[in-house]
C-alpha cells in the first residue's frame, strides 16, 4: 500500500467512525419494542377510547425521548374493540400475534378486559387495564385505577363521619355490581354505623329513571350512590330534574361527565384516583403537554387545559409503570415484568404510585372530590394509599 492509498484509508476510516459515533443509538437497535392500544375507538365510547390512545402516545413519546426502553423505540399499535367482545378478542390477538406487541391496554369495558386476558393467556404476555374495577386478580393482569375495596371503603368512612347516614344506591345490573361492589357497599354502611335502605338494578339500555327515582324519594335517604355505567349523564340530568333532596355520590364522577350533564353535576361526590385539579407539578406538566400537543381543537376544555379523563390518566399511569418494572427486569418478558411491578414507583398527575404486592393494582392516594359549578373538582379529602382486595 503507498502512501496516498495508506492516507485515504485513514480517512475512510475515521469518517466511517464519525458516521458510526452520531448514529442515534435506535438507528442500531434491533425492532421498535411495540405496545398494543386496544380502545373503544367508535361507538358511544368513542370519547373515552380517543382520550385512552392519546394517554398513551404522550407516554411513549416522553418514553422514546428519554432513551427509549432497553435501547428499543417504543411504537403504539392501534386497534378498535368496537365495544364488541367478539371484536376486542379478535383484535387482540391480531396484536399479540401479527404485532407481537409487548402488552395490551386501552380497554373500557370489563367484558373487554376479558376478552384481552383470554388473548394474553395464549400469548403470555400482560394486560394493563386502565378502568376502576371490581378488585379483579389474574397473573397477567395489571389495573391502574382503584379496586372497588379502595373506592368504597375511604368514601363511605367520609360520608359517615359526622354520624350514621341512611343510604339507597341506583345501580347497573352487571355481574361485578351484584357479586361485589354493592355487597361491599352494604358492609361498609353498616361497619360505620349507617342504614342501607335499598338497592335498585338497573339493566343497561335503561334511559327514563322516572320511577325509580319516585321510589327513592319515598324512602326519604339521606345519600343516594349511584353506579350507573352506561349514560350516568342521562341519569344525573334526571336526577335533577326530580328535584331529588339527598346527597348524590358516585364512584362515576369525573370533569367530563360534569361538563356533559350541563350543571346537573353541581355538588355531587365522586371518588378516584385522578382529578384535574391535583395540585402538584407532575399534573400541571403532564396537562400541558396533553394540552398543547395531543388533544384535538374541538375537545372539552376545562380552563387551560383541554379535559382528561381519568381513564386517560390511567392508561398513562399503566404505560409508566410497565416501562419501569421492564428496566427492573431488564426483560419484556410477564414473568418478570409481573414480579418486578411490586418494586416500582412512579411518580404520575395522580402523586406517587407503587404497585400491590402480587403485581395487580395500584397504590396511591383515593380522592374525594365534590363537583363544582364551573366544572372542576375540590378535593375534600385524601387518603391511602388503600390495599386492595382481590375479587378473583
Amino acid at each position: 500500500m503507498n502512501r496516498r492509498d495508506f492516507s485515504r484509508t485513514l480517512l475512510l476510516g475515521a469518517a466511517g467512525t464519525l458516521a458510526a459515533s452520531v448514529v442515534s443509538p435506535f438507528a442500531r437497535a434491533a425492532a421498535p419494542l411495540k405496545i398494543g392500544l386496544l380502545a373503544p375507538l367508535s361507538g358511544p365510547l368513542t370519547r373515552v377510547g380517543q382520550t385512552n390512545r392519546n394517554c398513551a402516545a404522550l407516554a411513549i413519546d416522553e418514553i422514546n425521548a428519554a432513551g427509549g426502553l432497553l435501547g428499543r423505540p417504543l411504537e403504539l399499535s392501534v386497534e378498535d374493540t368496537q365495544m364488541s367482545t367478539a371484536v376486542t378478542l379478535q383484535k387482540a390477538r391480531q396484536l399479540f400475534i401479527r404485532d407481537e406487541v409487548a402488552m395490551i391496554t386501552g380497554m373500557v369495558l370489563p367484558s373487554e378486559r376479558e376478552a384481552a386476558l383470554q388473548a394474553a393467556r395464549a400469548a403470555g404476555k400482560l394486560v394493563v387495564y386502565p378502568n376502576f374495577d371490581e378488585g379483579r386478580c389474574d397473573a397477567q393482569l395489571l389495573t391502574t385505577g382503584l379496586a372497588a375495596s379502595q373506592r368504597v371503603e375511604p368514601l363511605v368512612a367520609w360520608l359517615m363521619r359526622d354520624g350514621a347516614r341512611t343510604v339507597c344506591a341506583v345501580v347497573s345490573d352487571i355481574g361485578s355490581n351484584r357479586k361485589v361492589l354493592v355487597p361491599q357497599l352494604q358492609a361498609a354502611v353498616a361497619r360505620h354505623g349507617g342504614r342501607f335502605l335499598e338497592v335498585y338494578w338497573l339493566p343497561f339500555g335503561t334511559r327514563d329513571y322516572g320511577a325509580v327515582l319516585q321510589r327513592v324519594a319515598s324512602l326519604s335517604p339521606q345519600i343516594v350512590w349511584h353506579s350507573i355505567g352506561d349514560d350516568p349523564v342521562t341519569f344525573v340530568k334526571q336526577y335533577r330534574s326530580f328535584a331529588m333532596k339527598p346527597q348524590l355520590v358516585s364512584d362515576i364522577a369525573h370533569e367530563s361527565l360534569s361538563i356533559a350533564t350541563t350543571g346537573a353535576s353541581t355538588g355531587t361526590i365522586g371518588v378516584s384516583s385522578y382529578f384535574m385539579s391535583i395540585g402538584n407539578a407532575e399534573n400541571h406538566d403532564f396537562l400541558s403537554r396533553y394540552t398543547a400537543h395531543y388533544a384535538a381543537a374541538r375537545d372539552p376544555r376545562l380552563g387551560q387545559y383541554a379535559v382528561v379523563l381519568p381513564h386517560g390518566e390511567n392508561t398513562y399511569a399503566g404505560i409508566r409503570l410497565f416501562a419501569q418494572a421492564v428496566r427492573v427486569a431488564g426483560s419484556v418478558d410477564a414473568g418478570r415484568v409481573k414480579a418486578a411491578l411490586p418494586g416500582v414507583s412512579v411518580a404520575l398527575p395522580r402523586g406517587k404510585t407503587g404497585v400491590s404486592r402480587d403485581g395487580g393494582h395500584v397504590l396511591c392516594q383515593t380522592r374525594i372530590g365534590q363537583a363544582l359549578a364551573d366544572n372542576s373538582f375540590s378535593i375534600l379529602e385524601s387518603t391511602g394509599p388503600v390495599m386492595p382486595v382481590c375479587e378473583g
